[in-house]
Parts: C-alpha cells; sequence; structure tokens
C-alpha cells in the first residue's frame, strides 16, 4: 500500500508541475535557511560543553563596590587559587591562565625564515590538559607543562612551523630571546572552544622572566581562575568561602566580593548583546519554516476541489478515513523529504559565506556532529508533520456524496484560510522588511552619529615597553612621514578600553570609580575634542601629576560648582580645565563621567610599558605607502613584536558587531521570506486564473476589455496585500521601538521606511499578479468555451 501512495504522490508530482516547483521550491530555501540559523544558535549555545567536567567548572571573578559603582574584574591574584582550594570546601581543582595581550614573535631557531607574528598564546598551569578535555595528541598530560622551559602547540602550527617532521623535543624562540621546547602536541582547540590557543607556556616560567617576575611578586598580576567543584558543592557557599578565606572588605565604602560563573555561560555572558539577540534567531528561522509551510497548505487546500473526486470515488468504494489521510500524508513526506534533500545541499553550498557574513568561525566538526545531525533529522520530521496534518485532515473529510454530485461547497476548498494564509504572508515579510529598514538606519546613524570625536583618517599603532623606551625619537620620524600631518599619544587605544580612578566626591562621603584615560598634549586637538570650560594656563603646563581634564558629566556626577577649575578631586588632582562631553565607549550607554591626565615629555615612564600612538593621516595620501613607512620606522626600534595598526572609525564600528549581525540576518532572510510570499502568490495567482477561465472567456465574449478583466482578477489579493500591510506596520514599529530602547542615542523611525516598505510589497505583488491577469485576460474566449 506504502508502494503504491508513493507511486501517486509521484505522478501528482510530476502532473503539476507549477504548484510541485513552487511547493519544493519554496520550502527547500526555508529549509536552508532554519539549518543555518540552527547551526549558529546551536553553535553559540555549545560553547565549551565538550569538556567532560563542563557542568561542574566555573569562572572566578572579583566584584568591587566603590560606594554604589560596582566593578566586575574576570581575575583573581596569582596566589588565590592555591590558597582557595586548600581553605574552602567543594573546590575539587583549580586552574589559571591568561592570554599574552599583545603579538609574540615566534621563530623556529632550526630554521629562522619560519618566523610568524602570533596572537593566541597562554601561560597555564601544568594540569591544563587535565582540567579540559582538549585533545593531546602528543606527550603527557601530567608532564607536557611540568617544565618552566616546555611548550605545547597546536596541530595547525607544529604544520606550521615544522612541516611534517615531528616537532616534539624541537625548539622555539618566543619573546625576543626565550627558549622553549615543545614536549606536546594538542589537536586544534575546537571553534565552539571560549579559549582558543596554539602556543600554551607554564606559569612557571613567567617567574623567570623579567617583564613578569616583579608584577607576580608583587601581585599586580591577574590571571583567569576556574575551579572544578564538586559535584554537591554549592558555588554560592564556595564564593561565602573564598570570601572569607582572602577577600573580606577593604573599607567602609570599599567592599569585594567573588562570583563564580558556569564555564558553559562565558561566551554568551562577554557579550551582552549578543546574549540578548541569540534568541531572535530562532524566532526569524520558525517565521522563514512556518511562511513556506502556508505556501504548501494553502495551495493544498486550492487545489482540494481537483482532488476531491478521488477522494469521493474511494470512500464509496469503502476506503476509511484513516487510509485517506495516510495517503496525503505520504504525499507530503515525498515533497517535504525531496525538500529537505535540496535545502540541505542548498545550505552546505551556502554556509561558508553565510558564517563569513556574520563574521564567525564554524568548523566540520561541528556541522557534522552527531547533535547537529539528529537537530537537522528532528526539523525533517517536524516539517513533515506541519506540511501533511491540514491537507490530510481536510482533504479526507469530505462527504462522498456531496463530492460526486458536485455538491462541494467554496467553504470546503478553503478560501477564507488562504486569504488568511495570504495575509499572513505578506505581513511577516513587510514586518521583516521594516526590521531591517531600522536596524540597518540605526546602524548607519551609529557610523555617522556625531560623537564629538574626529574619527576619521586616524591610525592608532599600538607599540611595547622596548619601543617605549625610544618613544620621542619614533614620533618625531613618524610625524615627518609624507601624509602624516599629526600625531599623539596615549596609555590605550580608544574604544578599546581604560582605567579606572577611585574619586571621592565633593560634599559627599561617597567613593566613585571614574573612568581615566592619559593621553599626550596634542591628543585633545588632534581628536577635534571641545572645551565646554578651556584652561587658563597654557596645555603645556598641565602635563605633571597634579593635574586633570574632566568632561561635564564629570563635573555632574562629582557635585562640583559650574566652573571646577582649580578645584581639586580627592585633595590631589587639580582641575584645569573641563571638556564637553565627547562618546568614549559605546553609543549603546550614555556618556559618563572621565577624567584626562595630560603627559607631555614624550620619554615619561607610562611609556615604558607601552601605549599607543595616534598618527593622523592627511587627504589624498596612499595609505599602503604610508603604512609601509610606518612600519619601517617601527621595526627600526623594535623588530621583536609585529607592526599592528586600527584605523579609529574601524574600532569604533565594531563595538557593534552584534547589532551588526542581527541586521544582516534580517537582511538575508527578509529577502527568503519576500521570495516565498510572492511565489506563493504566483501559485494561487496561477490557480486562480485556471479556475476562473471559462467566466473570464464569457466576461470576454459579452464585451470585457483586458483592463477590466485584469482588475477584477488582482483587486481581491491587492485588497488582501495591503490589509497585511495595515496589519503588520503597527505591530513592526512597536517591536523597533522596543529594539531601539537599548541604545542610548538612537535613529528616528522615518516615516518613508514605512512607505517604502509598502510600495516594495505592493509593486512585488502587482508584478505577480498582473502577469498572470494579463495573460489570462487576453486569452481565446473560444479556447475556454470549447467544453461548454
Amino acid at each position: 500500500m506504502i508502494k503504491n501512495y508513493l507511486k501517486i504522490a509521484w505522478r501528482g508530482l510530476v502532473r503539476s508541475k507549477v504548484y510541485s516547483t513552487i511547493n519544493i521550491v519554496g520550502l527547500s530555501m526555508s529549509l536552508a535557511a532554519c539549518m543555518l540559523i540552527v547551526l549558529y544558535v546551536g553553535h553559540e549555545l555549545s560553547y565549551d560543553k565538550f569538556h567532560d567536567d563542563a557542568s561542574n567548572i566555573y569562572q572566578a571573578e572579583t566584584k568591587i563596590t566603590f560606594g554604589k559603582d560596582p566593578i566586575h574584574i574576570p581575575y583573581l591574584d596569582y596566589s588565590d587559587a592555591p590558597e582557595g582550594k586548600g581553605s574552602v570546601a567543594g573546590i575539587q581543582e583549580y586552574l589559571r591562565y591568561q592570554k599574552v595581550s599583545e603579538n609574540v614573535m615566534v621563530t623556529n631557531t632550526e630554521n629562522p625564515s619560519l618566523k610568524f607574528s602570533e596572537d593566541k598564546v597562554l601561560f597555564a598551569d601544568p594540569n591544563f590538559f587535565e582540567f579540559f578535555s582538549f585533545n593531546l595528541i602528543k606527550g603527557n598530560k601530567g608532564e607536557v607543562l611540568a617544565n618552566p622551559n616546555s611548550i605545547v602547540i597546536s596541530e595547525r602550527t607544529a604544520t606550521k612551523y615544522f612541516a611534517d617532521s615531528d616537532p616534539i623535543g624541537r625548539p622555539l624562540q618566543l619573546f625576543g630571546d626565550e627558549i622553549f621546547t615543545v614536549t606536546g602536541v594538542s589537536a586544534d582547540p575546537p571553534s565552539n572552544s571560549s579559549i582558543g590557543f596554539d602556543f600554551i607556556l607554564p606559569i612557571s616560567s613567567m617567574l623567570g622572566m623579567e617583564k613578569y617576575k616583579e608584577d607576580i611578586e608583587q601581585g599586580h598580576l591577574n590571571f583567569t581562575t576556574l575551579f572544578l567543584l564538586d559535584e554537591s558543592a554549592d558555588p554560592k557557599m564556595v564564593e561565602a568561602g573564598l570570601l572569607n578565606s582572602f577577600g573580606k572588605n577593604a573599607g567602609d565604602d570599599v567592599q569585594k566580593k567573588y562570583l563564580l560563573r558556569p564555564l558553559q555561560s562565558l561566551h554568551l555572558g562577554e557579550d551582552w548583546a549578543k546574549n540578548k539577540y541569540i534568541g531572535i534567531f530562532p524566532l526569524v528561522a520558525l517565521l522563514i519554516l512556518i511562511l513556506a509551510l502556508v505556501n504548501y497548505a494553502s495551495l493544498s487546500t486550492a487545489r482540494s476541489t481537483t482532488r476531491s473526486k478521488e477522494v469521493g470515488v474511494r470512500k464509496v468504494m469503502g476506503a476509511p478515513r484513516r487510509a485517506i489521510a495516510q495517503q496525503f500524508y505520504f504525499e507530503s513526506a515525498l515533497y517535504t523529504i525531496i525538500s529537505f534533500v535540496l535545502g540541505y545541499f542548498l545550505c552546505l553550498t551556502l554556509q561558508p559565506k553565510f558564517f563569513e557574513l556574520l563574521g564567525v568561525q564554524v568548523d566540520n566538526a561541528f556541522i557534522f556532529s552527531p547533535e547537529m545531525l539528529m537537530s537537522l533529522v528532528l526539523l525533517l520530521l517536524l516539517t513533515i508533520f506541519l506540511a501533511a496534518a491540514y491537507p490530510a485532515i481536510l482533504l479526507s473529510s469530505f462527504k462522498p456524496i456531496a463530492v460526486l454530485q458536485g455538491k462541494l461547497s467554496k467553504q470546503q476548498g478553503g478560501i477564507a484560510l488562504r486569504k488568511f494564509f495570504t495575509v499572513f504572508q505578506f505581513g511577516i515579510s513587510v514586518a521583516l522588511i521594516i526590521c531591517a529598514f531600522v536596524m540597518d538606519r540605526q546602524l548607519d546613524y551609529f557610523r555617522h552619529a556625531d560623537t564629538g570625536v574626529n574619527r576619521e583618517n586616524i591610525v592608532m599603532l599600538p607599540f611595547s615597553e622596548k619601543l617605549g623606551k625610544h618613544f620621542g625619537a619614533f614620533q618625531e620620524e613618524v610625524g615627518s612621514l609624507p601624509g602624516i600631518v599629526e600625531t599623539s599619544s596615549g596609555i590605550l587605544p580608544l574604544y578599546k578600553g581604560h582605567n579606572m580612578m577611585g574619586v571621592q566626591s565633593d560634599n559627599s562621603d561617597e567613593m566613585i570609580f571614574l573612568p581615566t584615560l592619559t593621553i599626550n598634549k596634542d591628543f585633545v586637538s588632534m581628536m577635534g575634542l571641545s572645551w565646554a570650560i578651556p584652561p587658563k594656563d597654557s596645555i603645556i603646563k598641565m602635563g605633571d601629576r597634579s593635574a586633570v581634564i574632566i568632561n561635564q558629566a564629570a563635573v555632574a556626577r562629582l557635585n562640583l560648582e559650574e566652573d571646577p577649575v582649580h578645584q581639586k578631586i580627592n585633595g590631589q588632582y587639580e582641575i584645569k580645565g573641563v571638556l564637553k562631553d565627547f562618546n568614549y565607549s559605546s553609543l549603546h550607554h550614555k556618556i559618563g563621567a572621565l577624567c584626562l591626565f595630560i603627559k607631555n615629555d614624550p620619554s615619561y615612564k607610562w611609556l615604558e610599558k607601552g601605549g599607543v600612538l595616534y598618527a593622523k593621516v592627511g587627504p589624498k595620501t596612499n595609505i599602503p605607502t604610508m603604512l609601509d613607512g610606518l612600519k619601517a620606522k617601527y621595526q627600526k626600534y623594535d623588530n621583536e613584536q609585529p607592526f599592528e595598526y586600527y584605523f579609529l572609525d574601524d574600532v569604533f564600528d565594531s563595538q557593534y558587531k552584534a547589532e551588526d549581525r542581527l541586521a544582516k540576518i534580517f537582511g538575508v532572510f527578509t529577502g527568503f521570506a519576500m521570495l516565498i510570499a510572492v511565489m506563493g502568490l504566483f501559485g494561487l495567482a496561477t490557480f486562480t486564473a485556471l479556475q476562473r477561465r471559462k467566466e473570464i472567456g464569457i466576461r470576454k465574449v459579452l464585451g470585457a476589455s483586458v483592463e477590466n478583466v485584469t482588475t477584477l482578477l488582482s483587486k481581491d489579493f491587492l485588497k488582501l496585500v495591503l490589509f497585511a500591510i495595515c496589519l503588520a506596520s503597527p505591530f513592526a514599529y512597536w517591536f523597533m521601538d522596543k529594539w531601539l530602547e537599548n541604545f542610548a542615542y538612537r535613529a528616528p523611525m522615518s516615516w518613508w521606511i514605512f512607505v517604502l516598505a509598502t510600495l516594495g510589497t505592493l509593486s512585488a505583488a502587482i508584478l505577480t499578479i498582473g502577469y498572470h491577469a494579463i495573460r489570462a485576460a487576453s486569452a481565446n474566449p473560444i479556447k475556454s468555451l470549447r467544453t461548454e
């Protein structure tokens, strides 16, 4: 019987080529879109779950509260972890690691030509491979990091430096003159690991390196610290135990607390925006799938009248309703399986470009993992069930006497339901179009907003302590390069972080934690910052330890007088001027208080540990040539650290990756949704024109023009599309208004966005319907009436 069902289904598929193509193409596209989102969301939610003890591993972080200002520091001191393990019940094991912040030059000393700049270098405790479940291909887990001069490299790194030869026992040179011996080779960390590495060095080696030794001994170097807890341990009790052991309150206004965050939550927790939006992506996938299923159900109910006599005859011959429903389930399963196979290959074809568009990396091991393959199988089963449910129920419910007497009512043909489906499809499409427009407009607003900072044509060049010792000469030489019109310097690149300082509020005992930037005298003018209260002294005289510049937000935050110049903060720092507020961080947040310390001496000691050079590029400058000049000057003073640079406007834009990713997904799948909706309308218009061909023939014989017939066939569909637009627009407005509340600064939702979405949707509908309407109206009425 199943064989007969499949034969009938295949014949129907071949006979009705237009409807079959629309259903299969629409379903395959929607399934491909769903698969891509399932892969992306599944990958984001799977981070670090591959570790054997992942559910019992927690990262410890410090929470320091100054007055009412809490600050979360995701690190512990060097000695905290061993002390915690020894004194706090429930801690089974600990692991400390630290990622080297700057790129490291690595050289194969046996072949010095193999010299590369590396950005994935970690220092870690010797139990790294026992604590985690990374696959160690060569070496013993408990011994590979036991010696200070040992190093473990990833498989891709072993190929990069040693080709096909065995790297064990071979030397590598890092940090200028430090020699390490390869003791292990690890499989490349999977793409869903929050800990990425190519080189792992033992923490013990840091004690023998001058650049780290002093900071560790003085407790100035913090480490990412993870604890493996007993299965029965309560994380809250462990937090309390850590506080009692070595983290009690530091003062009346300063409180210290320790928090444990599950390892599996670290990836999304690092990016609040990504965490917020990750739930939207499955909703988009579901909407795309529903649109395709609506297409299938709509065309199936529209064609129900052509199958009604078949159902009537089978019921008269004794077929039970269950058997008829079963047949239509098999038919739907055939359509869905064909669509699924096509969609799967479409997904595999598109996934590299899709993930590149989103700026994420997903390796093949995850894509073809059993968990992902099982998710796709569940998607197939769900689609088969949803696609078949309504058509099977509807078609198996026909009464045989009414069908065979030609008394099948229009209501049984599902006219009302098809109208609902049309409204639903175009309503979703219009809502997605509006959302995509608003998101793109908000991102454009970010990129072109007046932040109070002149970001254009400014290059940021980080440098290490080695170059910092010669910074005065380096800055002078950079300033003399063709195309460089101005230079400045600071401790940190703008928009990539800032320091913090505890400040006693004026007229209050409250301690306030304020962001600080340390810059040189040219920074203010170079960045185009504006003065609210200009300094009364020359800015050259402000370069001493007791001078500070604040912004307007700091005046309000510290309860200072309207003109606070010459007042002191903490009784120590004299205010020399007040800058107008400017955005020194993301536009997600309102401008906060800020203190700026100006240092004038090019050889000032804050440069000894590195910093960043800002270089303003003049108009009509050949950028590649200018960058080559910068690189040559950099390598003149530091040929160990790799040459890196950032354009300030690119760094500013990178703060909105999550929103950019969301807008791209909405843009791509809005196109999918619109195409699926148009395909459904195309199928319904084809069927309607075919069903009414005799009516059209009679009207033409009686004198109706092509315009009259075209209007007759089009107006009902266009009414439904307009109704869908009217329903969807307020919902889209409400949803986007809620989304824009996430930003302190937002672009207005202009009326033209809704007009443009309406015109675009109507144009697509008119072109789709008009093709069939004009074709039907232009047909020879004799052919339509020949059978009468």
